[in-house]
């Protein structure tokens, strides 16, 4: 997306140039795998309980049972020109149930 589209990300400086990167995992649900984006409204639809999240605003529940954002991974351009993390994801990727002790 533009730069300027993007309202809130999960780190200071995580994009490059609008270029996010997310979880392809559903962390809320089950952890189906995620991809309906819808470029107007910069939404992320899971397939499996329809949970939407916004990604220009840190991945942002925005519809559904999901109670937690998408983990962001922060990103940046390397000396050959490509995009590499700058670290793992802040928070699990995942469905919450993997979570349990």
């Amino acid at each position: 997306m533009r730069p300027d589209e993007i309202k809130s990300q999960q780190g200071e400086n995580w994009d490059y140039e609008g270029i996010l990167a997310f979880s392809k995992i559903c962390k809320p649900t089950v952890g189906c795998p995620i991809a309906l984006y819808q470029q107007r409204t910069h939404a992320l639809l899971c397939p499996c309980h329809q949970s939407t999240f916004d990604l220009s605003d840190s991945g942002k529940v925005v519809f559904g049972p999901a109670a937690r954002e998408m983990p962001q991974l922060p990103i940046t351009v390397d000396s050959d020109g490509y995009l590499v993390a700058q670290s793992d994801f802040q928070q699990p990727v995942g469905p919450s149930f993997w979570e349990r002790s």
